[in-house]
């Protein structure tokens, strides 16, 4: 009975014909309700498909992607439309729903300035987008984020590019409000927040002409500049896997970490994105709870326990926070604090908001209502991501030791269905494990999503059960999406870019120099531009005259020395197309 009524409810949640849950007495009207009650009779945006670069042009194939049976792992068959030959997977889930609700996209493009004083310069996107309630959603931003970015960095195309003619001090004056610095990081920064938020009006504006189009987290990675940008809102997770000389590192290293084969590497990974959920978010929460209490229609309440207060410890002493608060304090229990479950509950993967959802950043999700109360969630959602960006002109590498891989590093992005069953270590040891298998062939890094993929999908045993291959712990049952991108191979394009830059300049006439204050001049190296205040995220305008460039850099440790060689070319190696998998998982 109670299994029953679980799975009843949780079909309330992810199935997109619904209509929500009426409002509470004491709620208050919106005009989306009735829309969000129609809107599934309207035609869908886009109509269902996966990623175009895997090439699934026929109903026939798309229906053997979606068997939720077999779940067969679905690669790209045309490596030669794969920048960098970067490697992608994909598998469906058990049947959680109808479709695959994961969608991914790349984008090559070329910033060219009009009047031609300027170099062009190319940049390289990928977006990986994990979908809830529908697959409309993240469809919408795989097939339009890009185009978006684009726009965004074409308004400070003059601000990012080198120029190639020395140009008039009277050309470019400073106008009088610029008080305060702005690097090109800031400006490109500034771009992917932009471009996030745009995307999720985008979304909300197409609500009263398509059918309701859940929501999506969403990642995303932009080359640019000898620079590798990591934007996230959501749960999908972005990471870097490296491998390097065990004796550049001198604290002890654990030898269950040397599993690649190769006793003298140290094989590790790092975060470049972090996870929004009701958990890692509660203050954020609590605090939009408690400024806004109307929000919660008088259902919920925006004080956080230690421990569930029950009717007998009515006028004890008990422990509690609510808003910023970061520590905890006492207060006397009340009838008032009985009366309404907390914003937040549960912890981890499990924690919800309003009880209903587990992500908290992303785009969508605009008609959400709470279940049972009714009260909208959107407002407690945000499309602001997190970014962070390293230095690929900083990294160490050492010449001739055929290891760039490993010193510039493997990003790895993918959903939720990798990384709930899969350590962010081991899936650097998988990587690279698999790319030894591989050393010189084209498809190794698609052999290596393949393998992320296979292994956090599992088996499926006799009693219909998918499970580990190494052990009896469940698998995912939900869809898996993974990009593996060899970075380096970025980095040497981007230093064929500069040196053809170089070479360009070095061949006209060197201009005079000097000029005025009053001249504008974009460095990456020290930020000279100057503007009066800089958004930093949705509530706090922040001045930023001490962010300086060191201090915007990822979490991730940036390795100081630079090395611009160019480093060991990869032979071509021609080989046959890959395409459906469905064997089982073998120990690669």
């Amino acid at each position: 009975m109670l299994n029953r009524m679980k799975n009843r409810v949780l079909d309330l949640i992810v199935a997109p014909d619904l209509p929500a849950l009426p409002t509470s007495s004491g709620g208050p009207s919106h005009s989306s309700s009735q829309n969000f009650v129609n809107n599934k009779h309207l035609p869908d945006k886009f109509i269902y498909a996966r990623p175009g670069f895997l090439n699934l042009s026929t109903q026939d194939e798309l229906k053997a992607s979606a068997d939720h049976n077999l779940r067969p792992i679905i690669v790209p068959r045309d490596l030669n439309a794969m920048p960098w030959y970067s490697g992608y997977a994909e598998c469906i889930n058990s049947g959680k729903s109808q479709y695959n609700e994961d969608q991914a996209a790349f984008s090559k493009q070329i910033l060219s300035h009009p009047s031609k004083q300027y170099p062009d310069l190319p940049y390289m996107y990928f977006g990986i987008f994990d979908g809830h309630a529908s697959h409309g959603c993240s469809l919408a931003a795989s097939l339009q984020f890009h185009h978006i970015l684009h726009e965004k960095l074409v308004d400070i195309i003059e601000l990012l590019l080198p120029k190639r003619d020395p140009v008039p001090e009277s050309t470019i004056p400073l106008p009088l409000f610029f008080v305060k610095n702005i690097s090109k990081d800031e400006l490109i920064v500034g771009a992917l927040e932009s471009a996030f938020h745009e995307m999720d009006s985008v979304i909300d504006s197409d609500r009263d002409k398509y059918r309701n189009a859940g929501g999506c987290t969403a990642c995303v990675a932009l080359f640019i500049l000898g620079k590798m940008y990591i934007a996230n809102a959501g749960d999908s997770r972005a990471i870097l896997c490296q491998k390097l000389p065990q004796d550049i590192f001198r604290a002890e290293i654990d030898p269950k970490h040397l599993q690649n084969g190769d006793t003298e590497y140290h094989v590790f990974s790092t975060a470049l994105s972090w996870d929004h959920t009701p958990d890692t978010e509660r203050p954020r929460l609590l605090s939009t709870g408690k400024i806004n209490p109307s929000l919660m229609c008088d259902s919920y309440s925006a004080i956080e326990f230690a421990k569930k207060p029950l009717s007998r410890d009515l006028g004890a002493r008990v422990m509690y926070r609510q808003g910023t608060m970061r520590g905890w304090a006492f207060k006397t229990l009340t009838r008032e604090d009985l009366r309404c479950p907390t914003l937040v509950t549960g912890e981890g993967k499990r924690s919800r908001l309003m009880g209903t959802i587990g992500v908290t950043r992303g785009f969508g999700d605009h008609d959400l209502r709470a279940l049972g109360s009714g009260a909208l969630i959107k407002p407690f959602l945000s499309a602001q991501p997190d970014v962070n960006f390293r230095d690929l002109t900083k990294v160490i590498s050492i010449p001739g030791d055929n290891n760039e891989d490993g010193e510039y590093g493997i990003l790895v992005m993918a959903t939720d269905g990798l990384w709930d069953v899969t350590e962010i270590n081991d899936v650097a040891h998988t990587v690279f494990k698999t790319l030894k298998k591989y050393p010189t062939e084209r498809h190794r890094y698609t052999m290596a999503a393949q393998e992320l993929v296979a292994r956090a999908r599992g088996r499926i045993n006799e009693s219909g059960h998918w499970r580990l291959n190494d052990s009896r712990a469940a698998a995912t049952v939900d869809d898996i999406s993974v990009f593996v991108i060899p970075v380096y191979q970025y980095y040497k394009e981007f230093v064929e870019w500069e040196k053809l830059c170089n070479d360009t300049s070095n061949n006209k006439d060197e201009s005079s120099e000097g000029g005025s204050s009053n001249r504008m001049n974009i460095s990456s190296d020290e930020p000279d531009i100057e503007i009066n205040k800089l958004v930093l995220n949705d509530d706090t305008v922040s001045d930023v005259t001490e962010a300086k460039e060191e201090n915007i850099i990822s979490k991730a440790d940036v390795d100081t020395s630079v090395d611009k060689t160019n480093g060991s070319t990869f032979e071509k190696i021609n080989d046959d197309n890959l395409d459906f998998d469905t064997r089982e998982n073998e120990d690669m």
